[in-house]
């Protein structure tokens, strides 16, 4: 029996045994199985073994001479290369960095001297001192401003202690630390001190309130001032070279200023009055003269007088109306007429700072009273404007 199927019209002829003859050869073929154990690498792997092949060191045998040569270039180029940082090192770094240490040093020390007493522990001398040993360079160190900051400082310091160093009548007192030096003045005169100085005087100064006792000193006319001092005078202290405080008496500033002249007595001897004067005129006619001689003479002793006026032996009133100033009266014209005694001696008291005493009594052949001249009387206003006006 015939069980081939008919011919599919809509194939060609010979198509089915086409087909039949691949799936034949397609069972017969075998496609190759893949290894179980075969390590799949990622391209990071694939990556690093690449790198590493490269990398990695050949295994080249090297001769003698060469392991030698290289072993020279290794040296040398390390004995180069010390020369070179030793030559960095002492040429450039170590100078640099002594200049920048010398520089830091001497910054230092200008803080150190205006950041000194009250203001030793200032804020802004701790800012200033980070800032200066942060430093990296000289110019670094030097380019930082130490007076202007300092300035300011001490001026608001110190108005602030002149308010609260006052005395009853308005006074305050300076004291120089560095050359043991006192000053009494208005307390608007030391508030102008504080505004015309900068930190580089304000840091040696400091303000207390006037502790002061009165004084009694024994002098020459040529150490009370030529004799022309007055009650109520403001007056200076120096103290010539014999002073037993030597190493003072080179400074051009006073030993003790603003002293007040709160009594003085002259000598005795000056109150004792012996004068006469005489004029006399001749008048001659023929062999005949006729004198003429008009004669008047003075004798009193002042001190007498005043002792007299006391009991009610002369008028009160009118004797020391008389007698006021006598001795400086006595001296004013001594002034004028250019001629007067030279070995007069005053007894004046002085107001001085309490701790100054010692230095006033150990020191009284020595000291020379002086006249500021911007507490001048008025005779010596007059005659320095008269000097200069002319």
């Amino acid at each position: 029996m015939n069980t081939k199927r008919p011919r599919d019209p809509l194939y060609p002829k010979g198509f089915e045994e086409t087909q039949e003859l691949k799936k034949q050869m397609s069972s017969e073929l075998q496609k190759p199985s893949k290894k179980e154990n075969e390590d799949e690498l990622t391209p990071l792997k694939k990556l690093n073994h690449k790198l590493g092949v490269y990398l990695s060191p050949k295994s080249i045998e090297i001769s003698d001479d060469e392991k030698k040569r290289k072993i020279g270039v290794i040296i040398t180029t390390i004995i180069v290369l010390t020369l070179i940082i030793s030559a960095y090192y002492f040429i450039i770094y170590e100078p640099s960095q002594e200049q920048l240490s010398l520089a830091k040093t001497t910054k230092l020390n200008e803080l150190h001297d205006m950041y000194s007493g009250a203001l030793a522990t200032s804020p802004n001398a701790l800012m200033l001192e980070n800032k200066i040993n942060d430093a990296t360079s000289p110019e670094e160190v030097e380019v930082i401003n130490i007076l202007t900051t300092a300035t300011k400082d001490w001026r608001d310091a110190h108005k602030k202690s002149i308010n609260m160093n006052q005395d009853k009548y308005n006074r305050t007192m300076a004291v120089y630390e560095n050359e043991s030096k006192n000053m009494i003045m208005p307390a608007h005169e030391a508030m102008q001190i504080v505004n015309e100085n900068d930190a580089t005087v304000l840091s040696m100064i400091k303000f207390e309130k006037p502790n002061t006792v009165s004084v009694p000193i024994l002098v020459s006319r040529l150490q009370a001032g030529a004799g022309l001092v007055s009650v109520g005078s403001i007056v200076d202290i120096y103290t010539n070279s014999n002073s037993t405080y030597g190493n003072e008496t080179n400074s051009t500033s006073p030993d003790i200023s603003g002293c007040t002249v709160l009594s003085i007595m002259r000598y005795e001897e000056n109150g004792e009055i012996d004068s006469e004067y005489s004029k006399s005129k001749m008048h001659v006619e023929g062999n005949s003269t006729y004198p003429r001689e008009n004669t008047k003479s003075f004798s009193s002793d002042v001190l007498e007088m005043i002792k007299g006026s006391i009991v009610n032996g002369y008028d009160e009133g009118k004797t020391f109306k008389m007698l006021e100033d006598y001795g400086v009266k006595l001296s004013n014209y001594e002034r004028q007429i250019n001629l007067g005694d030279l070995d007069a001696q005053y007894m004046l008291l002085i107001e001085t700072p309490q701790d100054k005493v010692s230095y006033v009594l150990n020191n009284m052949e020595d000291i020379v009273l002086t006249i500021p001249t911007s507490e001048a009387p008025d005779w010596m206003v007059n005659e320095i404007s008269n000097t200069y006006q002319n």
